[in-house]
């Protein structure tokens, strides 16, 4: 189970917290009146073997005037929405009433026995927008025409990421604090975020500040992980302002130390990819300066070729003309050999 299944696992699994969940968020009319003492947590392993793996969700049974209903929370910690959320909360809730006639045995045959009412409730933690269908009956084709005959139900949605830090702190109470913790729109940093609520914290009630005490320090380690900064040695449970401080004062710490790394590590990586670039650069240049320099000197041994070229043809018409080769080479200042050589190629053309 990982940090963050393990945070709300322990969150939604403390009954003053569910208790404070259950009159803020979920008001419905049959549970009016409800108290701490009708509420229990019950074990989810029997719903499905993925929740074996994953234990985030849970499950609450209320007991109240002789009836029941359960509540049972999934916790949606995906960064894509699954859009089979609603069969999915529906083999979950036939999976209660299973275990419901199970218990109840041979008095489930009877005419009397009717089926616990189960309230599915998503709780979304992601940031991606929540497009899933709201009812079963939107997941089957054509399902409005088979009404009656398809089963459909909604489910109660919390999506965090649409309150804001100032609307969840506004509660005042332990939920409220955690809330605002795990709320992955807030745009505090971890510093801000833990400075500020300390200063919240403060303004709870003991009770209120002793729950919240018991939670605070998982949510943290998960905050903490984000900017690379492990916190799974120390106290799960912060319990006095002391510890908090302590805890801060180690977080703020590792966080400039880390940010110090990255600086250097930032620093070396640009000097090596600026070595990099200029070396790229000075291959560049280098190809067109040399591209110049050839065609420089391509122009200047075509000039000097063509005025050989000019000076051979000029040595070869003085010679047809009866002139000595000593005479050419002295008129035109070549070498006397060449000028000998080429009236020897040209007799021979003759």
């Amino acid at each position: 189970m990982g940090d963050k299944d393990r945070a709300f696992r322990n969150f939604l699994s403390d009954k003053v917290l569910f208790f404070q969940f259950l009159r803020r968020f979920l008001r419905f009319g049959t549970l009016e009146g409800v108290g701490l003492e009708d509420i229990e947590l019950e074990n989810v392993s029997f719903i499905s073997q993925e929740l074996v793996a994953r234990e985030s969700d849970v499950l609450y049974r209320i007991r109240r005037g002789g009836k029941e209903t359960y509540i049972y929370i999934l916790v949606e910690h995906q960064s894509s929405v699954d859009h089979l959320m609603p069969f999915r909360l529906l083999a979950y809730m036939v999976r209660i009433w299973e275990r419901c006639v199970e218990e109840a045995g041979s008095k489930s045959r009877r005419k009397s026995y009717l089926l616990p009412p189960v309230i599915p409730v998503v709780f979304y933690d992601g940031m991606q927008k929540w497009t899933v269908a709201s009812t079963f009956v939107e997941k089957v084709e054509n399902g409005d025409a088979f009404a009656g005959f398809v089963p459909n139900f909604s489910y109660h949605l919390m999506v965090l990421g649409k309150r804001t830090s100032e609307e969840l702190l506004a509660f005042r109470d332990a939920l409220g604090g955690l809330l605002y913790l795990a709320n992955p729109s807030k745009e505090e940093d971890l510093s801000m975020t833990v400075r500020r609520l300390l200063e919240y914290r403060k303004l709870l009630p003991p009770e209120e500040r002793e729950i919240l005490s018991r939670h605070f320090a998982g949510y943290l380690t998960i905050l903490a992980k984000r900017e690379g900064v492990d916190l799974s040695g120390m106290a799960e449970e912060i319990a006095s302002e002391e510890e908090a401080e302590k805890m801060v004062t180690y977080v703020q710490r590792e966080i400039r130390k880390i940010r110090k790394e990255g600086r250097l590590e930032g620093r070396e990586e640009g000097r090596m990819e600026g070595r990099q670039e200029g070396r790229m650069e000075g291959r560049q240049e280098g190809r067109q300066e040399g591209r110049q320099e050839g065609r420089q000197e391509g122009r200047m041994e075509g000039r000097q070729e063509g005025r050989r070229e000019a000076m051979l043809e000029s040595a070869r018409k003085m010679l047809s003309r009866g002139f000595d080769a000593a005479q050419v080479a002295d008129v035109l200042d070549l070498p006397l050999e060449q000028v000998r050589a080429l009236a020897e190629s040209e007799g021979e053309k003759d």
